[in-house]
């Protein structure tokens, strides 16, 4: 005799079972995105480890793609001149990205072993992740590259006017020496040569310091210098109006005190041919150190976090080099080198440490 409640019983047997058969889907789901989700966590602490070189993050990426059951890969990136290039090694159905815009061409194939419904869709995420990786990694480099031609070019154009002013002294000191006719001449010519010392080696330095260069082996002489003294020859030199108080020396190299003090004062030159202002720096001797400030009455800077950056300039025309120099050589003599706006104007501040002689 047939159960009667077998029919009831089948039906509750089967939705159990499709009930079953769902959360299973739905855990092997939550499972795999899980995976995925890791996987691209992976990828980015890859590029982390890899400090951003393409070339080494796309070396170490072939482990995380295994664990998503990717079969292969392929990759071709050009730019700049430089071809980086992998081919598959299969012929599977894959999936494929492409960028090209003309600075940069790139394109980059997966190959996995499986690749429908669901899967498509996060297979297509960690394809998007890889590639914009790659894009974002490559247009960094880019924009690097760029920034360092446009920045040599700028140094080259700052050095190349320095070593002109040189070249050009030489030449006329050459043509005066030819044509000096008695001793009056001679005279002259020394007083000439003595009052043209100055300037010259200001332009010497700077092409030194900012080549990075040194005229010899042999070390920077270290001498006792008056920094009113150097600070008043370049006051002159500029033809500035400038009230200069306190006195202080310091024991350091004369072309690198000049050199800061002159990138300090063609700053306020250069505002000074602009604005109508006050120049006033005063020189205060403390016990372990000397503290130069320098005011002008002139305009604020408007942004002044990046003032001492390279190359940063706020002036047409301007090379963004002399107040990067100033805190670059204050800081290599242990000393500090601040900016602020204040009420009437803008204050630098400049401290130097006494060392023994």
């Amino acid at each position: 005799m047939p159960f009667k409640g077998n029919s009831a019983v089948l039906l509750a047997v089967a939705v159990l079972a499709a009930s079953a058969a769902a959360c299973v889907t739905y855990y092997l789901n939550t499972l795999l995105r899980d995976r995925f989700t890791k996987v691209i966590l992976e990828l980015s602490e890859v590029n982390a480890r890899a400090r951003y070189d393409t070339n080494m993050f796309l070396s170490e990426i072939s482990s995380c793609l295994k664990k998503i059951f990717v079969k292969d890969f392929a990759y071709h990136i050009s730019y700049a001149g430089t071809n980086h290039r992998r081919d598959l090694s299969c012929t599977d159905p894959f999936i494929f990205k492409s960028y090209d815009d003309g600075d940069l061409r790139l394109s980059f194939t997966m190959v996995p072993y499986f690749c429908r419904g669901g899967l498509k869709t996060l297979y297509a995420l960690v394809l998007d992740y890889i590639f914009l990786t790659i894009e974002t990694d490559v247009l960094m480099k880019i924009r690097m590259l760029n920034d360092t031609f446009t920045n040599v070019l700028r140094v080259q154009v700052f050095v190349q006017h320095d070593i002109k002013n040189i070249a050009q002294f030489i030449q006329t000191s050459y043509y005066n020496l030819q044509n000096l006719k008695d001793e009056a001449d001679e005279l002259r010519y020394v007083r000439y040569l003595k009052d043209s010392y100055s300037p010259l080696m200001l332009k010497a330095n700077k092409i030194i310091n900012t080549l990075n260069l040194r005229p010899s082996d042999t070390p920077a002489v270290i001498k006792n210098i008056n920094i009113k003294d150097v600070i008043e020859k370049l006051i002159s030199l500029y033809h500035l109006k400038c009230k200069i108080a306190g006195e202080g020396s310091v024991y350091a190299n004369e072309g690198t005190i000049f050199l800061i003090f002159d990138n300090l004062i063609k700053n306020m030159y250069d505002k000074f041919l602009d604005e109508e202002l006050d120049l006033a720096i005063e020189i205060i001797d403390e016990p372990d150190k000397i503290r130069v400030m320098a005011i002008d009455t002139g305009s604020h800077i408007a942004d002044m976090e990046r003032i001492f950056e390279p190359f940063y300039s706020t002036k047409t025309g301007g090379s963004g080099i002399g107040l990067f120099q100033v805190r670059a050589h204050v800081s290599k003599l242990g000393g500090t080198v601040t900016a602020q706006n204040i009420e009437n104007g803008v204050r630098f501040d400049i401290i130097l440490p006494k060392a023994d002689a």
